[in-house]
């Protein structure tokens, strides 16, 4: 008899102690893979082809698909660093901001590892201040990591500074190497935010990632264009 548990996965085996005929519980933990799509093993593996094949044969219905634990494709592509992967799946209608079983989106899954897949998905739309279940937000996996490009293009994109541990108010250890970085920016977080900054953010945040791209058929001076879309973020 199978039992489905939030964490892993439970079935009954016939005890192997003697001639005992009583069942016991048996813990099987569920695959990292478990109720993958194709979409979810070409992403993963960073397979650019693949992905455009199945979109081109199947259509972008598993797009948004969630597995066991609630990760999209886009989130696996994100984890692995797949740069070309991330575009093809936003450019199709993926969620930027989807979360998993943890509350963790895509952006968590970069911001500690990979700077240029972290600037594609914030200049797609990702929510740079989301938290996880546990309160933790992109900055503070960029902290924890030691990944000052990271932490700087959040910065720039107006993220709230979440450096420190929301509980103890420490920095993480990987941080604490960067002395000058941090003075610099303990400097920022005391700094208000410039006023078109903060208008930028909240146009951004009402707009939504679905409808960023509309932006440029807004009657404003197209400079105005490319900073709402964020255009000036680079990684140097």
């Amino acid at each position: 008899m199978g039992i489905k548990h939030s964490i892993s996965w439970f079935e009954w085996k016939p005890s192997q102690r003697g001639k005992s005929s009583n069942n016991y519980l048996h813990k099987i933990s569920p695959k990292y893979n478990h109720n993958w799509t194709e979409l979810h093993y070409a992403a993963s593996h960073g397979s650019l082809s693949k992905l455009k094949e199945v979109l081109n044969s199947q259509g972008t219905s598993d797009i948004n698909r969630k597995d066991y634990y609630g990760k999209t494709p886009l989130y696996w592509a994100a984890y692995k660093g797949h740069a070309e992967c991330i575009e093809e799946l936003l450019d199709n209608g993926a969620e930027v901001n989807s979360q998993c079983k943890h509350g963790a989106t895509p952006l968590h899954a970069v911001s500690g590892l990979y700077p240029h897949c972290t600037l594609l998905l914030i200049k797609k739309g990702a929510d740079v201040d989301k938290e996880d279940k546990w309160g933790v937000t992109p900055m503070y996996i960029a902290a924890c990591n030691g990944q000052v490009e990271c932490i700087n293009l959040l910065v720039s994109a107006g993220a709230n500074f979440t450096y420190r541990n929301r509980k103890t108010g420490f920095l993480p250890k990987q941080l604490t190497e960067h002395k000058e970085y941090l003075d610099w920016l303990k400097n920022q977080s005391q700094t208000p935010r410039p006023l078109k900054e903060l208008c930028r953010k909240v146009i951004r945040k009402n707009l939504g990632h679905e409808h960023l791209d509309a932006v440029v058929t807004f009657d404003v001076p197209s400079s105005l264009h490319a900073y709402i879309l964020l255009e000036e973020l680079k990684i140097p």
